[in-house]
């Protein structure tokens, strides 16, 4: 099963152990989803992780990202990413961008701005559509 886990999943998932959003990420370092990101969702968890936790930390993570995850760059959206605009946030568009491409059924976010597209799912839902008992908060 491939799926998209916008930034906010991954750094959900280093901060919240017992948390929606780490049972996916652990799923897909399992082998049990497809994990596929964007360049930009590098970019936002190494910033925040090397603010949070150091220089180091957000290296470790990078790695773990670029070599458990299917990473995509902005030369291969762009022209998606046109068809795209006026309709999301542009701190979205390479996301919402990256998931139409690609054809990625699921973008697991916790982002209101990606509501009124049928990919997206909270961690919560997500699992919860999967029969996966998760915890009580969405993310």
């Amino acid at each position: 099963m491939r799926l998209f886990p916008d930034s906010s999943t991954i750094i959900f998932s280093f901060e919240y152990e017992e948390s929606n959003s780490a049972i996916i990420f652990n799923m897909i370092l399992e082998g049990k989803f497809q994990g596929i990101i964007n360049e930009k969702v590098i970019e936002e968890v190494r910033r925040y992780m090397k603010r949070q936790r150091g220089r180091n930390f957000a290296y470790m993570i990078e790695s773990i990202l670029r070599t458990h995850f299917e990473v995509h760059y902005l030369y291969e959206i762009e022209g998606e990413m046109r068809k795209w605009e006026g309709k999301i946030k542009r701190k979205d568009l390479e996301h919402i961008a990256t998931v139409k491409k690609f054809d990625i059924p699921y973008l697991i976010a916790f982002d209101v701005d990606f509501t009124d597209f049928d990919e997206y799912y909270t961690p919560k839902e997500f699992l919860s559509k999967l029969g996966i008992e998760g915890f009580d908060s969405d993310y």
